[in-house]
C-alpha cells in the first residue's frame, strides 16, 4: 500500500491492518473459509479496542462484504481478529491523514 493511497491488506491471523493507531478506511473484504465457517471482526484500537464490524464467512468457500464508496472509519487503527477457520482475508482499505 502506498504511503496514503488505497491499497489491500492479506491476513491469516490476527494482527493491525496497518500500524497500530493509524487512521484507517475499510471499504470491503474477502474472506475465504475452511471447513468451517469463519468470523472475523474488525476491531478499533487494538484487540481490546471496539469491535466495529463482525463478519461470518460460508464453509469452504469465499464471501465478500463491501461496506460502500464511504466505506468505515476506524480512527484508532484497525485490528483483525481472525478465528482458526479463516484460511485468509484480503482487505481493502486507505490510510487516513
Amino acid at each position: 500500500m502506498s504511503e496514503f493511497g488505497a491499497g489491500s491488506v492479506l491476513r491469516t491471523s490476527d494482527g493491525e491492518l496497518i500500524a497500530a493507531g493509524v487512521r484507517v478506511r475499510v471499504f470491503n473484504m474477502h474472506l475465504i473459509s475452511g471447513g468451517t465457517a469463519s468470523v472475523i471482526a474488525l476491531i478499533n484500537g487494538g484487540s481490546s479496542g471496539t469491535t466495529y464490524i463482525k463478519e461470518t464467512g460460508t464453509a469452504n468457500t469465499g464471501k465478500t462484504f463491501d461496506y460502500g464508496t464511504e466505506g468505515h472509519l476506524f480512527p484508532n487503527g484497525c485490528y483483525a481478529d481472525v478465528d482458526a477457520n479463516i484460511v485468509s482475508v484480503l482487505v481493502s482499505c486507505r490510510k487516513e491523514i
